[in-house]
């Protein structure tokens, strides 16, 4: 039960930082392109995060 809570509390967290990732990725685009791509690479990396977790939940 209580891994289950961590898994969950795991997503909604990654869904918060994927969230603000990509509000900071839009606030550099057309300024900072080095600043733009790292944190598409970043919010790439914490959406397949996300989806490796909740493909799990699935199962």
């Amino acid at each position: 039960m209580e891994n289950e809570t961590t898994k969950r509390d795991r997503i909604t967290e990654l869904k918060n930082k994927i969230y603000y990732a990509e509000t900071a990725k839009e606030t550099y685009r057309g300024t900072h392109a080095i600043l733009y791509e790292t944190n598409s690479l970043y919010v790439d990396a914490l959406k397949q995060e996300l989806s490796n977790l909740e493909y799990l939940e699935e199962a």
